[in-house]
C-alpha cells in the first residue's frame, strides 16, 4: 500500500507503463485467438486499439518548444487536474517541476503555460500573440450575443473595420482629465451619502461585510457611469441578478442548452439584458446629461456597426460588472487585513491623519471635531499614505488569480529577458499566464509569499532592485496593449474610501477567525468562502467625529 500521496502517484504510473507493456503483448494473443473465434477477435482488437491510443496518443513537441510536462495520467491528466484544481492547477505543475514555461499535452492538443514573470512581460508585449481570438470563442457564449455581432466588432464580416482601435481611444479619453475627475466624484460622492447615512449612536450594523461592500460599489459605480436619473442598475434586483450571474456563468462557456445546463445564470442575464434593452431603446444614453462620457462614446461607436438595442444590451452586461468584479474582493480583503490588525490600523489612521489635516494638532490629538464638513482630497494619496497604498497592493497581490490568456498568431520565438534562454511557441497553440504562480513566487516575494505584510510594497524601505523586481513580478491588471485601463481609477477610488473609514470610523466585530480566502474559480479575484466573510459587524464613527459630513474631492 502507497505510504503518501507521491508513492500513490507513482504507483499509478507504474501501472499505467505496465498496462501499455501487457496491451502490447495482447496483440499476438489475439491473432491467435481470431482463428478459432472472429467475435472474439473483433471485440478484443477493437478493446487493444482504442486503450493503446488512448495511453499513446499526444501532439508532436519541437524540441525548441518549451519543455514537455506530461500528464500523470496519459492524454487527459492534464484536463483532468484544470478542471479539478482550476487555477491552482498552475501552482502545483510549478511546485513540482520550477520551469519558467512549459507545453502541456492535452488529448492531441497541446497548451503553453508561463511561470515565469520576465516571460510573461515578454509574452504579454508579443505582436504575435492574440488576445481577440478568445472573444469570438467565448462572448457568444457567456454573453448571449449572436456570432454576426462579435464578426463585425472584430472586422470579421468583411464589411466592418476591427472595432478595438476606436474602442481604446474611448477608453483613453474616459478615463483621463474631466471625464476621470466625473467618474471618480459621482462615485465618491455616494461612497459619501453612505457614510454620512451612519447613525451617529447606534452606528450601522452590517451582517455581511462583503455583501455591503458589492451593494456599495454597485450602487456608485452604476451610477457613474449610466447616469443617476435613468440608471438600469437602480433597482437593487438588477445588481442582485448581475452578481448572481458572475457567480454562476462557468457553465455557459460550454455553450450547450444554456437555459438548462446554466440555468441560473441564463436567467440572472437575462434579467440584467432586459433592463439595459430599457435603457438603449429610450436613449437614454443621449437624453440624461448624467451619463458618463464613457457610456455616451461607447455605445454611439458601437452604433456604427448596426447593433439593434437588444444585441446592444446583450454585450453590455459585461460593463458594470467589469468595473465592480476584482475591486469588490480586493477593497474587502484590504479592510480584513487593516481593521483585523489594530496596530496597523493606528499607523494607518495616523498617516491618514497628517496627509488629509497636515499637522492640524486638533485632529491628530483627537479631540471633538464638533460639527464640521471634512473633505479627503482622492488624488495624491498614493504618495502621501505609502502603508495604506503598500496594503492595497499586498491584498491585490493575494486575491488577484487572474489567468490572462493569448493565441500565438504565427510561430514565434520568445526570450526570457534575464536569462536569454528562448523559447519556440507554435502557431494556433493557446498560451495560458497565471499571476498566482507569479504573485507567490518566494523567490521574488520573500519566503512569507503566501502570507499578508503590510510593508511589501513600501518602495522606499526595500531599495531599487527589490522595486525593479517586485514591479515586474505584479501582474493583476493583464500587460502590453490590454493592460486594464481602469486600474489608476480603481486605487484611487479605494484609498480615498479606507483612508475616511480610518480616520473616521470604527469596524467594530469583525472576526479574524471567520474569514478565509477562496480559490478562484475561472481566474477572478478571491472571494470569502461562504459563511467566512467576517462574520456581522458594526460601522460605528469615532468618538468626537460623530458630527462629521464627509465628502471627497478629486
Amino acid at each position: 500500500m502507497p505510504s503518501t500521496m507521491a508513492d500513490a502517484v507513482a504507483e499509478i504510473e507504474s501501472t499505467l507503463d505496465t498496462g501499455i507493456a501487457t496491451i502490447k503483448g495482447l496483440i499476438p494473443m489475439i491473432w491467435v485467438q481470431s482463428k478459432t473465434s472472429p467475435v472474439q477477435f473483433l471485440v478484443g482488437g477493437v478493446a487493444v486499439l482504442l486503450s493503446y491510443l488512448l495511453l499513446t496518443i499526444s501532439p508532436p513537441h519541437d524540441p525548441s518548444e518549451p519543455p514537455l510536462i506530461k500528464p500523470r495520467f496519459p492524454v487527459i491528466g492534464h484536463l483532468f487536474g484544470l478542471l479539478n484544481h482550476q487555477v491552482n492547477y498552475f501552482s502545483e505543475l510549478f511546485t513540482r517541476h520550477h520551469l519558467p514555461i512549459a507545453t502541456l499535452p492535452i488529448g492531441n492538443q497541446k497548451l503553453y503555460v508561463i511561470f515565469d514573470a520576465p516571460l510573461q512581460q515578454a509574452a504579454l508585449k508579443a505582436k504575435d500573440m492574440d488576445a481577440q481570438s478568445f472573444m469570438v470563442d467565448f462572448v457568444p457564449r457567456i454573453f448571449g450575443v449572436k456570432q454576426g455581432t462579435v464578426d463585425k466588432l472584430l472586422g470579421k464580416d468583411g464589411v466592418h473595420p476591427n472595432i478595438m482601435g476606436d474602442m481604446e481611444q474611448v477608453f483613453k479619453s474616459a478615463l483621463s482629465g474631466d471625464n476621470l475627475q466625473k467618474l471618480a466624484s459621482t462615485t465618491l460622492g455616494t461612497m459619501a451619502d453612505t457614510l454620512n447615512d451612519v447613525d451617529s449612536k447606534k452606528g450601522t450594523k452590517i451582517p455581511n461585510m462583503f455583501l455591503w461592500l458589492q451593494s456599495l460599489l454597485s450602487r456608485s459605480t452604476s451610477k457613474a457611469l449610466w447616469g443617476e436619473k435613468h440608471n438600469p442598475f437602480k433597482d437593487h434586483q438588477v445588481i442582485d441578478a448581475q452578481w448572481d450571474f458572475e457567480s454562476h456563468l462557468g457553465p455557459l462557456v460550454l455553450g450547450v442548452l444554456p437555459s438548462i445546463v446554466a440555468r441560473r445564470a441564463y436567467l440572472a442575464r437575462n434579467k440584467v439584458q432586459s433592463a439595459l434593452l430599457s435603457y438603449f431603446s429610450a436613449r437614454h444614453y443621449e437624453t440624461d446629461p448624467s451619463t458618463s462620457y464613457f457610456i455616451r462614446a461607447r455605445t454611439r461607436l458601437l452604433k456604427k456597426y448596426d447593433l439593434p438595442d437588444d444585441e446592444l444590451a446583450k454585450n453590455e452586461v459585461a460593463i458594470t460588472l467589469v468595473a465592480t468584479t476584482n475591486v469588490l474582493s480586493t477593497l474587502f480583503w484590504c479592510i480584513a487585513e487593516i481593521w483585523t490588525r489594530p496596530d496597523l490600523l493606528q499607523q494607518i489612521r495616523a498617516e491618514a491623519l497628517l496627509a488629509v489635516f497636515g499637522n492640524s494638532q486638533k485632529a491628530l490629538s483627537g479631540e471633538d471635531m464638533g460639527t464640521r464638513t471634512i473633505t479627503i482630497p482622492a488624488t495624491g494619496l498614493d504618495a502621501k499614505c505609502p502603508l495604506l497604498a503598500s496594503c492595497f497592493r499586498e491584498s491585490i497581490r493575494l486575491a488577484s488569480q487572474i489567468v490572462t490568456a493569448r493565441r500565438v498568431l504565427k510561430d514565434t520565438m520568445l526570450t526570457d529577458p534575464v536569462s536569454g534562454n528562448s523559447y519556440m511557441l507554435k502557431a494556433d497553440t493557446n498560451v495560458m499566464m497565471p499571476a498566482k504562480v507569479v504573485h507567490r513566487n518566494t523567490a521574488v516575494w520573500g519566503a512569507d509569499a503566501e502570507g499578508f505584510n503590510p510593508r511589501r510594497f513600501m518602495w522606499e524601505e526595500l531599495g531599487p532592485k527589490v522595486e525593479r523586481q517586485r514591479k515586474a513580478a505584479f501582474v493583476p491588471f493583464g500587460g502590453g496593449k490590454h493592460m486594464c485601463p481602469g486600474r489608476h481609477f480603481a486605487f484611487t477610488e479605494n484609498l480615498a474610501l479606507m483612508a475616511a473609514l480610518a480616520i473616521g470610523f470604527e469596524i467594530e466585530g469583525l472576526d479574524r477567525s471567520k474569514l478565509k480566502m477562496g480559490d478562484s474559480k475561472r481566474g477572478e479575484t478571491a472571494k470569502p468562502l461562504p459563511g467566512l466573510e467576517g462574520g456581522e459587524v458594526v460601522l460605528k464613527k469615532r468618538k468626537g467625529w460623530e458630527g462629521v459630513e464627509w465628502k471627497f474631492s478629486c
